[in-house]
């Protein structure tokens, strides 16, 4: 190898035609022609100096022009920037070699114009896995599970009551809920991103509403649904990650109205049923809240569309001035967001 070494640094310096160049990349390709899309005959590693050809290179300020007009004057060069410099295999064979990944060893004023390491935040050839590893690599773990419990509360939505009388005033209470998610890592994901399961959902809300005719009400409306769950996580780090998520859940309602008067008239009526709520939603998580815990700490929020639905109940009212002679509360198209905060695990 040396003797190959010095055979080279001998044609190159005897013909006055080659500089030395530094390989500033983790590896470097040798190409069979001036193409990132020819063949690779050799691959350098970072710090290895190669011989290469003068074609391309920026001249010395310093050195002596010898091209010179009939008056002596010196004529203007011309000068072609290239993408690949020419160098040798170790085999001797003819290759190139792309320009930005070398620091060229001028011994002069022209080592600066090219910092000493421009690849120290981002090098294009270095194909090395971040460490630390992922426990069990180089192996692919399927079976990787995640759950979650959260918190939320936001505006609830207005009554779905038809009372016969104007309201005169209403007092709607914030819509509290409680989430579950249970997910595993689909099958097809190389990249641990996708995610589907199931989701268990609790929503509770109660408002108050003073009815002419010196009447008041109040509404209480619990909810319980399940359903499938799908999540995407967008952004990752090491200790943070963004996911976006997505589900439908059937849902079973029980609404209670209970109507007082001043004159201790009082009746309340449960009315259920069923209905389907497609949601989404997007939740930042800061990533093990305790050191190799897999325990995360989430922040969210979701968005509820609430399809048309009814609820009927199967008690006559016995006060019908309180009824308006309905069976039935009937809930419209809508929309109800929250904003909840929780924990999730990962296994």
């Amino acid at each position: 190898m040396d003797t190959l070494k010095f055979l080279l640094l001998l044609i190159f310096s005897t013909s006055t035609l080659a500089l030395e160049a530094q390989v500033i990349v983790l590896e470097a390709p040798l190409l069979s022609s001036p193409s990132l899309k020819s063949r690779v005959l050799q691959r350098v590693r970072k710090g290895k100096n190669l011989f290469i050809h003068k074609q391309g290179i920026v001249k010395s300020s310093w050195q002596m022009n010898y091209n010179v007009n009939s008056e002596g004057l010196p004529l203007e060069e011309k000068y072609q920037d290239v993408d690949f410099l020419k160098t040798l295999t170790r085999a001797g064979q003819d290759a190139w070699i792309p320009k930005k990944f070398v620091k060229i060893i001028y011994n002069d004023e022209r080592e600066a114009a090219l910092q000493m390491n421009p690849y120290s935040d981002y090098d294009p050839t270095d194909y090395r896995i971040e460490e630390p590893l992922e426990k069990g690599y180089p192996f692919v773990v399927q079976n990787k599970a995640r759950a979650t419990m959260t918190f939320g509360m936001g505006p609830a939505s207005k009554s779905g009551f038809d009372y016969g009388s104007s309201i005169l005033e209403e007092n709607i209470g914030s819509r509290y809920s409680f989430v579950t998610t249970y997910s595993k890592k689909v099958s097809f994901d190389a990249y641990d991103r996708f995610y589907f399961g199931g989701i268990l959902q609790i929503h509770g809300q109660r408002s108050v509403y003073f009815i002419t005719n010196d009447r008041t009400s109040q509404e209480t409306h619990g909810e319980i649904g399940i359903g499938p769950y799908i999540t995407y996580d967008i952004y990752r780090t090491e200790d943070r990650s963004l996911t976006t998520y997505g589900a439908f859940t059937y849902n079973l309602h029980r609404y209670s109205v209970e109507q007082a008067t001043r004159g201790d008239s009082f009746e309340e009526r449960l009315f259920s049923g069923y209905s389907i709520t497609p949601k989404f939603g997007l939740s930042y998580n800061i990533r093990n809240i305790i050191p190799e815990s897999k325990v995360d700490l989430i922040f969210g929020s979701e968005t509820n569309i609430n399809l048309p639905y009814s609820l009927t109940t199967q008690s006559e009212g016995e006060i019908s001035s309180f009824w308006n002679n309905s069976n039935q509360v009937d809930f419209p198209l809508s929309a109800t967001y929250s904003f909840y905060v929780g924990i999730q695990a990962s296994y």
